[in-house]
């Protein structure tokens, strides 16, 4: 199962969305510059749209927006010098980084945590099972109780029983 990371995604659309401020910002100033973030703003793309495929193809709307994002990317390099081209496709790009962000807060499902409950004896399931409850009620979180064993041991260290009692806990657990 894959795991979305939403917030990691849409952490990293807000930094090209900042980096491409930054790039037409800095075209008068520092050209070169202006190219490096460019560059380094593709690659990110790239990266972003090749875990964007990983998810399925009920994504892939994302991914043809991040290749439309590259060729405006590239258009924007060879006319850095043309202004009304120039502001015209940063007026592009900054309209695909937003479909993608809105896109992906809406069909993305949001990152769960997960919680597990390890104990090992029954009988003191009591002092855990308000807790477990309260988390198994919130619905951004993923519970699980796995009951484990333990041992009783000799006085020289060595095991002597072992006790395993999944079978005591409560059946709603």
């Amino acid at each position: 199962m894959v795991k979305y990371k939403k917030k990691e995604l849409l952490q990293m659309v807000d930094t090209l969305k900042k980096a491409n401020d930054r790039s037409r910002e800095a075209r008068k100033t520092d050209p070169p510059g202006v190219m490096n973030i460019l560059i380094q703003c593709q690659e990110a793309a790239i990266i972003l749209g090749e875990y964007i495929e990983t998810l399925g193809e009920r994504y892939e709307c994302f991914v043809k927006i991040l290749e439309e994002y590259c060729e405006n990317l590239y258009q924007v390099s060879q006319k850095i010098e043309d202004e009304n081209v120039r502001e015209q496709l940063y007026r592009d790009i900054k309209k695909q980084l937003l479909e993608l962000e809105n896109g992906l807060q809406k069909e993305i499902e949001d990152d769960k945590k997960e919680v597990v409950f390890l104990p090992y004896k029954a009988s003191m399931w009591d002092s855990l099972e308000s807790v477990w409850k309260r988390a198994s009620e919130d619905e951004n979180l993923d519970t699980y109780v796995i009951p484990i064993p333990y041992f009783d041991k000799n006085p020289d260290g060595t095991f002597r029983k072992e006790y395993y009692e999944a079978d005591l806990y409560p059946s709603y657990v």
